[in-house]
């Protein structure tokens, strides 16, 4: 049974699916009875789990026998196999975002699928569950041996715009925000972790890179990274109106990157690094596919110094800040030296060629050495991971670290106090430069103040900090720290992810 508040018939009142199929063709695949009645169809044939091409048998003498036939498209062959529920659009109320659809043929989906790892990729979808949209299509064959054939095409509006119909290129009907609200109804334990983890040196969530779509070859990968005691579901409006933009959605596939916020920017880049060579080699281990060529990170507050972090080469600029020793006379085992010269080392992500960046502290903020901030600072448990390795580190390597960088070998470096302007590991990541090819904008909130801009803030991140002096753009938006659900800001970022 759905979780969800779907559409459900009286068991009193079900039609069979004989008769489903004989109002869609006595009313006709186009009209509302018609379209209502394949939705319902599709929702009985998923729940009674007949297989893709099945005979109903005529009720009486005379009447024609109905040959069913489900067929996807060539990038999902089986998508009522793969689904465990599809259900009717219309059935699923959509709150706290806008409900984006678009009227053509066929007849909207919900599908849905329970995360339970069944394939090797689905460790790169929301555990929570994986929910897409569909577009049920009919169409009435040639007789077959004596049969009516039917054939069902269940088809992705996020792969196709549009469909041949009676000599015609029309527009494929579509509900692009039912999936977002259906995943938006089942992460009540990712809202609350996004505070909890903070408190814990073993939260509960993993760092993880997430696909929200099935992955295509032919789209651009545009990577979501939250802000600190944030999650990914500070993306959801965004997410869905990115969606029904289908300029956008032709040419980007969206993708969340979930990290704890507890730990220093620069080691939840050193994660998304290895997560992103990880899933690049699963998804085109060819290495050809056009959609790994390039990616645009889209990025918020602490998100943004993660970014940063992805495609800037620090050559042994951190090393020389961090330790007293050089790499080769640390006493450390080949896992831990790798490790640690991953972190201080890396080499740059290529792909990335363009960032937005929304009220970043490229230069810190002094939130993080205010009372609120070392009261957070006190609070915060970096994961144990991270804590265990440098007091590894540490112990092996007595007086290897420089006084800026003792609280790592103590492992009481936190997101928090990471953050502070007097931080050496700001100061160096702001002064390193961007590559050529890396395309920067910036979105800052200034709160809608009079004033110089100099001296303007969006109550966490001073201008000064924000602000970028060769990105490509600039725009300041009239309100606070959470700039980026701002009509101004979304119609910026609609832009940007525009330009060629």
């Amino acid at each position: 049974m759905s979780r969800f508040p779907l559409h459900q018939i009286q068991s009193s009142q079900e039609p069979s699916l004989r008769d489903l199929v004989t109002e869609i063709l006595d009313k006709g695949a186009e009209s509302q009875e018609g379209k209502k009645a394949l939705a319902l169809l599709v929702e009985r044939w998923k729940d009674t789990q007949l297989p893709d091409r099945s005979i109903l048998k005529p009720n009486k003498t005379g009447e024609p026998a109905y040959e069913i036939q489900f067929t996807g498209s060539p990038e999902s062959p089986s998508p009522l196999s793969y689904f465990d529920e599809i259900h009717p659009a219309d059935g699923l109320k959509v709150l706290k975002i806008h409900h984006h659809q678009r009227s053509g043929i066929g007849i909207p989906l919900l599908a849905i699928r329970e995360n339970t790892h069944r394939e090797s990729l689905e460790k790169y979808f929301p555990p929570e569950v994986i929910t897409r949209p569909l577009t049920a299509v009919f169409q009435a064959g040639p007789a077959h041996q004596g049969n009516q054939r039917i054939f069902i095409r269940l088809l992705c509006p996020l792969r196709q715009e549009n469909l041949l119909h009676q000599g015609k290129l029309q527009p494929l009907a579509a509900d692009f925000s039912t999936p977002w609200a259906a995943a938006l109804s089942r992460t009540g334990k990712l809202r609350q972790s996004a505070v909890l983890d903070m408190l814990t040196g073993t939260p509960k969530r993993e760092p993880q890179l997430y696909l929200m779509e099935a992955y295509d070859p032919r789209k651009e990968p545009l990577i979501m990274i939250h802000g600190l005691l944030s999650s990914p579901l500070a993306w959801a409006n965004l997410s869905n109106d990115l969606w029904a933009d289908p300029e956008i959605r032709q040419r980007y596939q969206i993708w969340h990157y979930l990290y704890n916020t507890s730990a220093p920017a620069l080691y939840s880049a050193r994660l998304l690094r290895a997560q992103l060579k990880q899933l690049r080699s699963l998804l085109d281990p060819e290495g050809d596919d056009p959609a790994m060529q390039q990616t645009t990170l889209v990025t918020h507050s602490m998100g943004g110094i993660i970014g940063k972090g992805l495609v800037v080469r620090p050559g042994d600029a951190f090393w020389r800040a961090a330790f007293t020793q050089s790499p080769a006379s640390l006493k450390l085992s080949p896992t831990d030296r790798a490790v640690l010269e991953d972190a201080f080392e890396w080499e740059p992500d290529s792909s990335i060629h363009r960032i937005i960046f929304i009220c970043t502290p490229h230069r810190g903020s002094a939130f993080a050495d205010n009372p609120i901030g070392r009261i957070g600072s006190w609070l915060t448990k970096p994961p144990t991971p991270f804590q265990e390795f440098f007091k590894r580190v540490s112990a092996a390597n007595p007086g290897a670290f420089t006084p800026e960088y003792a609280a790592l070998g103590r492992g009481k470096l936190d997101s928090v106090s990471a953050l502070s302007p007097r931080q050496p590991t700001l100061r160096i990541l702001a002064d390193l430069p961007f590559p050529e090819d890396v395309e920067t904008h910036s979105i800052i909130g200034n709160r809608g103040r009079e004033g110089p801009l100099e001296q303007s803030s969006d109550g966490i991140v001073p201008y000064t900090s924000s602000h970028l002096e060769n990105a490509s753009s600039e725009l300041i938006v009239p309100t606070g720290h959470g700039a980026f659900h701002h009509p101004a800001a979304l119609a910026e970022i609609r832009r940007v992810l525009k330009l060629r």
